[in-house]
């Protein structure tokens, strides 16, 4: 599952801060107040999404965090079943996006009082996260929701979840359309580090 990550507001990896940076100030453009978040990015928040644009070229834009479905937001898609699922089929096939992050959370539920743990990649300074986007009506921006698989490692400790994590040289692949996207979700994950969010 993954419910929150978090976004370096000035102290992080270069590469993920210069993507920030420059996802915030193409917004800019048309809407010179905006600011993106840092920070703990919740659901119904916007991010940095990369995604194709109309020429097939990767690109940084900025969406909406989580499918609308009547009054609530749907921010996970299961990868086994997305293929099958009216919501999440059409996005599979035709619109794939990476959501760089730093790290997600989850809690322990197992203490009196649930804990929270960030989680990220071992030996990488940031992790790129498999997402799919669509268009709502009436919404501002485009939405996205991330995709998780079943959990494994440490994480399997706190949740029978975790989000599909794409290696750096695989992003071009995930959004290729034309690639069968089952070939990410059969992949042995990536070893987690973890560590108490005080």
């Amino acid at each position: 599952m993954c419910g929150r990550f978090w976004i370096p507001e000035a102290d992080g990896p270069e590469e993920l801060l210069a993507l920030l940076n420059r996802a915030e100030l193409a917004r800019r453009v048309r809407h010179p107040d905006f600011v993106l978040k840092r920070g703990e990015i919740c659901p119904g928040d916007n991010a940095a999404v990369l995604a194709p644009n109309r020429n097939r070229q990767t690109s940084l834009f900025i969406m909406r965090w989580g499918f609308r479905l009547e009054k609530r937001l749907v921010f996970n898609a299961r990868s086994e079943t997305a293929s099958s699922r009216a919501m999440f089929r059409e996005s599979l096939r035709d619109r794939r996006c990476v959501i760089p992050a730093a790290s997600f959370f989850e809690w322990d539920h197992r203490l009196k009082k649930p804990a929270k743990f960030r989680f990220w990649p071992e030996g990488r300074p940031m992790m790129y996260l498999a997402g799919l986007y669509r268009f709502e009506p009436d919404a501002p921006l485009p939405v996205f929701t991330v995709l998780t698989r079943p959990a494994e490692g440490v994480i399997a400790d706190f949740h029978d979840r975790m989000p599909v994590i794409l290696r750096e040289e695989q992003l071009d692949l995930w959004l290729d359309q034309g690639l069968n996207p089952q070939f990410f979700f059969d992949e042995q994950p990536p070893s987690l580090a973890s560590q108490p969010d005080d």
